[in-house]
């Protein structure tokens, strides 16, 4: 068997070296993902991963087996560059971890055994994005497309939304690596500032730049808090926003951290923000997870993705996306109100347990790739219209 694992980032290689240094993972299962895929390579003919956004192009294999793909690509990049990449794999399979159609419509007619294996939301549109949503949930819905794996039930149903088979559709998730039981629930004394904490892409569409206007807000009415960022600034763009708010002692921009050093991070902190706007394609951030974990409470946006998963005043603040103002009422509000910050740590845990799957990411494939049909059965049992996600689907409905 010839496997072909087909990522928009994540290079595959520079993650085994690094782990193979002693590093740390950069952010949640990295390691898990990384490790599943070496054991597969022990017992498949050929597992290949391609990364389309690379520093440089290379092709190499590693000693733990996997043949290791770069494309050198940029953002921006056009999905049929790869193809040549793709071909030259030669597979009788594929896991498209990235919503690729040109890549869906090669493997159709070469008629290779695919499955998706997804972290993206899909949100109705007009013109060209309705367009683009029916050509993407027409190659889904091909024969040769066995499964369509999204992260979370909430990113499932939008896939649904969109017109791909609900028959075909299994959520999944990542196995958890921390869990709230670890921790005492927090308090705080109102009036005190803030330690606040954000993790993620740093840009425009996370919100980051809504945070830092309502930081700017606040500031301006007395309350000053000190906040962490963490992730990729890639164009600097939000650090510059910072300084011309007057936000340089108040911000710091920590970079990409190590994900194992994520979860003190957020403990350290008296709250995560979570400020995704709404055009965002969220599935379900791992951050949620992780603030939950932590027992520290969220202030997050009111993106669709999120709904359900956060209740507004049982497990987060929700405020309306893309509304600075708001952020920082919702801000304001925490700080003051003491026993609004301790139901929302005590409540994480159940809110915690309500997000957990059946379904692992490496369960999504090493089960596709069996020949047991106990395997493809159990699969069957635990697609979105099973049953098993009723539950999950009307507290959506309702939230």
């Amino acid at each position: 068997m010839r496997l072909t694992i087909v990522q928009y980032a994540g290079d595959y290689r520079e993650a085994w070296q690094r782990f193979d240094r002693g590093g740390k993972s950069t952010y949640q299962a990295q390691r898990y993902s990384v490790d599943l895929v070496g054991k597969l390579a022990q017992r498949l003919e050929q597992v290949v991963v391609v990364c389309a956004l690379t520093d440089e192009p290379y092709d190499v294999v590693l000693p733990n087996k996997v043949r290791s793909i770069g494309a050198g690509l940029k953002l921006g990049f056009q999905p049929r560059d790869i193809l040549p990449l793709l071909a030259t794999t030669a597979p009788d399979r594929i896991v498209l971890t990235t919503p690729m159609v040109p890549l869906l419509r090669w493997s159709r007619k070469k008629r290779v055994r695919t499955i998706t294996a997804l972290a993206d939301s899909f949100r109705k549109g007009r013109g060209r994005k309705w367009i683009a949503h029916r050509l993407l949930a027409s190659e889904l819905n091909s024969a040769n497309v066995e499964w369509v794996g999204n992260h979370q039930v909430a990113a499932c149903l939008s896939l649904a939304d969109i017109g791909v088979r609900p028959e075909k559709i299994v959520p999944w998730d990542w196995p958890p690596s921390h869990c709230p039981s670890h921790h005492a629930p927090r308090e705080h004394s109102p009036g005190q500032s803030l330690k606040l904490v954000y993790v993620g892409s740093v840009e425009e569409a996370k919100g980051v730049g809504d945070f830092l206007r309502a930081l700017q807000q606040l500031k301006a009415k007395g309350e000053r808090h000190q906040v962490s960022v963490i992730g990729r600034d890639r164009d600097g763009s939000m650090e510059n926003l910072a300084a011309s708010l007057g936000l340089d002692e108040q911000v710091r921009f920590a970079g990409v951290v190590p994900n194992e050093d994520v979860p003190h991070a957020m403990r350290e902190a008296d709250a995560v923000i979570i400020p995704s706007r709404r055009e965002y394609p969220e599935g379900l951030p791992l951050t949620i997870y992780e603030a939950l974990a932590a027992r520290t409470p969220i202030i997050a946006s009111d993106h669709p993705m999120f709904r359900g998963a956060l209740v507004h005043e049982e497990s987060a603040l929700i405020f309306p996306a893309g509304q600075s103002d708001a952020l920082a009422a919702a801000i304001k509000r925490l700080n003051g109100d003491g026993q609004l910050y301790a139901r929302l740590s005590r409540n994480s845990t159940a809110a915690w347990e309500a997000l957990q799957l059946p379904v692992t990411w490496g369960d999504l494939i090493e089960k596709w790739l069996s020949n047991d049909p106990a395997d493809q059965e159990w699969l069957f049992a635990h697609r979105l219209n099973s049953g098993l996600y009723d539950r999950q689907i009307e507290v959506r409905k309702i939230a």
